[in-house]
């Protein structure tokens, strides 16, 4: 007489499709990703208020021909400043990199000239490597000053690190057990009871269990993005058209003055 293991699974067996609970798992892993896990963007903090910063020593001599004159402070924090001077992308095979060239401009608070035009600028904080944002700077010969509120990144530390891990084990698990669990059953229906049934079975529930698990740690370590806030104007003295308050491309908060 010929006997074979079960499994607290097995009486699923006649009322699901072999590996479905498999597929249903990985499924929900899949539609977590994607529509739970990625970044929540956060509203930008309050633009800062129209103070020019203390100690500013600002240059006797004119800026060069072509050249305005900035004043960048980052709301009072220590913060450097680079300039976004271009990218390139190289390919080669399934391959692909992205070089960005960055050029210092200061740490601020500082007094800079820079060609007329527009120029990407990152700030982060030489304090706190969570804290920094992109801003569009757009120079005229009409000197100004800008004030910026560092934005923030957060990874979602240590809970998102073991969410991903354990949804990643949790679905290789639960693949691993649908594929035996269906092979078991091939070969239960030639006629030779097999002990990859109860095996698969076992698998693939610990698998669907791992990615159920999966899910608070992701919601918990779910990474945030906050852009900054800028305000700017022009030199007290120098007449400039007034202009109303926007939300720059990058969603930023600014209000130019």
């Amino acid at each position: 007489m010929l006997e074979h293991s079960t499994s607290p699974f097995a009486s699923l067996a006649p009322r699901l499709p072999v590996g479905s609970l498999a597929r249903s798992a990985l499924a929900l892993g899949v539609l977590l990703v994607a529509s739970g896990c990625g970044p929540e963007r956060l509203p930008p903090p309050s633009a800062p208020a129209r103070e020019v910063p203390p100690d500013l020593d600002l240059p006797s001599e004119p800026p060069p021909a072509g050249a305005g004159r900035v004043v960048l402070d980052a709301n009072g924090e220590r913060a450097k400043v680079v300039e976004i001077t271009g990218s390139a992308t190289a390919a080669a095979g399934n391959y692909r990199a992205t070089i960005i060239g960055l050029r210092p401009i200061c740490t601020t608070p500082c007094v800079v000239d820079l060609p007329y035009g527009s120029h990407p600028l990152v700030l982060r904080s030489t304090t706190d490597e969570t804290r920094m944002s992109e801003l569009e700077l757009d120079v005229g010969p009409k000197p100004k000053i800008v004030r910026h509120t560092l934005g923030e990144r957060k990874d979602g530390g240590a809970a998102r690190a073991v969410g991903s891990t354990v949804l990643v084990l949790g679905a290789v698990t639960a693949l691993t057990g649908g594929l035996l669990w269906g092979l078991g059953e091939l070969a239960s229906k030639s006629g030779s009871p097999s002990s990859l049934v109860g095996t698969g079975q076992v698998l693939t529930g610990i698998g669907a269990a791992g990615i159920v698990v999966s899910i608070p740690l992701l919601v918990i370590g779910r990474p945030t993005e906050r852009p900054g806030a800028t305000t700017e104007w022009s030199f007290p003295g120098a007449s400039d058209p007034q202009r109303t308050p926007g939300i720059a491309p990058n969603g930023a908060s600014t209000t130019r003055l």
